[in-house]
């Protein structure tokens, strides 16, 4: 482990030793983290229903705590898109902000599109071209693709919102576009891609365009109350439980889940970017970074958090694959629980070497095949 330790470290400092003014190092964390949750929103849900069900009480608890931990995770990523383009790429031309997504977003969903399009046996449909294409543009190659076609949306309507954002005499509909995701709920699996979904993620996006506008004076008034939003965060969590074992069904566009999720990963992101950079700032003084492992490992998670999210749903089902006969003959929550946690562990740990791989294969070209 200490010699793992030591390759994160190396690799974070290779890779930020010459940190420019414009690297935010606590939002760069939080991406990190980010990709943790997003993969484990799948680790344990993948576990438990691609061998079976919800077929016992104590898979029903931890299924509905790993949920309130990481399902909706996706979010982050949007408020985190919100706030570089606010704190960072709003200083560059449309041109180059348009250019960076198409080479290092959209060229990598296609390439990865392809793989999976491919290893699931999609050439070997009737019309392959058309299906290959409605995949390509539904986010359907493979379950967890959906996301950036939701993404390429929000790039769209970034000039926009931006404009919104950027202007205080639209702060009434800037406001309203923030709180649509309270109202306006994410479609259920497995139709991730309905147009209320645009609705929902391009609030989170908005909240992140105005976080970073206001970055440190959020961060500030967040860490003045933070006692208050610990213990809202708990009933939030604790109400997300329970919701599993409630029926609290859509109402058309409406799930008061997907509100209490929204508010739950809103505290979440402004708490843990106030703890960030609190650790950041005493690490100012650290000698080296090597006092400073498990920043080290999240800040690569960071650099490759594209890469494991595209990567990911890979080698989890192979993971999944090697310990289907034993769980579908002998469930219990235990090795549910356990074999969860070596999902998601593996899962990064696979996508990161592999991003490796790529990286010294490839050099920069990459980031235009795997997003890293």
């Amino acid at each position: 482990m200490p010699k793992l330790n030591r390759i994160f470290d190396q690799l974070a400092l290779n890779k930020h030793s010459q940190t420019k003014t414009s690297f935010n190092q606590p939002l760069h964390l939080f991406r990190g983290l980010a990709i943790i949750a997003i993969v484990g929103a799948h680790a344990w849900s993948f576990m438990i229903f691609w061998t079976g069900s919800l077929d016992s009480i104590g898979l029903k608890v931890l299924f509905s705590i790993t949920e309130m931990l990481f399902h909706g995770s996706t979010l982050y990523f949007a408020l985190i898109s919100g706030m570089l383009f606010s704190m960072v790429l709003a200083k560059r031309s449309w041109k180059q902000f348009y250019t960076n997504k198409l080479l290092h977003v959209i060229l990598p969903y296609i390439a990865v599109s392809v793989f999976y399009f491919s290893f699931y046996g999609g050439w070997q449909s009737e019309m392959p071209q058309n299906e290959f294409f409605i995949s390509l543009l539904l986010g359907k190659a493979s379950i967890h693709l959906w996301y950036i076609p939701v993404l390429m949306v929000l790039y769209l309507l970034t000039p926009l919102l931006w404009q919104l954002v950027s202007n205080p005499q639209y702060k009434w509909l800037t406001l309203t576009i923030m709180l649509i995701p309270l109202v306006i709920s994410r479609s259920p699996f497995p139709d991730f891609i309905k147009l209320q979904t645009f609705f929902y993620f391009a609030g989170a996006y908005t909240t992140g365009l105005f976080f970073g506008c206001h970055f440190k004076r959020i961060l500030d008034l967040i860490n003045l109350h933070i006692k208050s939003l610990l213990l809202l965060l708990v009933v939030l969590s604790v109400a997300i439980v329970a919701s599993y074992f409630f029926d609290f069904y859509y109402t058309g566009w409406f799930s008061v889940r997907q509100s209490l999720i929204y508010l739950q990963k809103l505290i979440i992101t402004g708490v843990v970017l106030v703890g960030l950079y609190l650790a950041t700032e005493k690490l100012k003084s650290a000698k080296t970074p090597k006092q400073i492992s498990f920043l080290s490992l999240v800040t690569v998670l960071g650099d490759m958090a594209f890469s494991v999210y595209f990567l990911h749903v890979f080698f989890m089902g192979w993971i999944i694959y090697v310990a289907q006969n034993w769980l579908i003959t002998d469930r219990n929550t235990f090795e549910i629980g356990l074999y969860g946690l070596a999902s998601l562990v593996g899962s990064i740990l696979a996508s990161v070497l592999l991003t490796l791989i790529f990286q010294k294969t490839f050099s920069n070209s990459s980031r235009k095949l795997i997003g890293a």
